[in-house]
């Protein structure tokens, strides 16, 4: 068992390692020299839009005033645009703009290709296994978070 302890942390490092390399790699192609982090903000905003800055700020388990810093970035660099809600003027409401909607599918292509390749082959029991096994380990981070 410690060999497949130590082979599956040297493939849980190398994976993790290899998607923030890549990510990091696609996004400095961007004419908008965009960070990781300001994807990420972009991909909780989503096409639909119109999403709670407290929440993205939640979401991502950031503070209310690192939020703002962000969105301030992305708005300069023309990927966000803010409103306030007409219901409560005290909720800012984030959206996607047109440059912010081709960051979101790009991003999200490159997901898409990597679910994909991951699944590519694999029956109905490996894939409920495969599930199980993500779900397991995103329930560790949640929990020691």
């Amino acid at each position: 068992m410690p060999d497949f302890k130590n082979e599956i942390n040297y493939f849980l490092t190398e994976t993790f390692n290899n998607i923030l390399a890549f990510e990091q790699k696609q996004i400095a192609k961007s004419a908008k020299h965009l960070t990781i982090n300001d994807v990420h903000i972009i991909e909780q905003i989503d096409p639909e839009g119109n999403k709670k800055m407290t929440d993205i700020a939640e979401n991502m388990g950031i503070t209310l005033a690192t939020m703002t810093a962000a969105a301030d970035r992305l708005e300069r660099k023309g990927c966000i645009k803010r409103e306030r809600s007409t219901a409560d003027r005290r909720i800012v409401l984030l959206s996607l703009t047109r440059d912010g909607m081709i960051t979101y599918k790009l991003h999200h292509r490159f997901h898409m290709r990597m679910v994909d390749k991951i699944v590519e082959g694999l029956n109905s029991a490996e894939l409920q296994l495969l599930s199980k096994m993500l779900s397991k380990l995103n329930s560790f981070f949640k929990d020691e978070s």
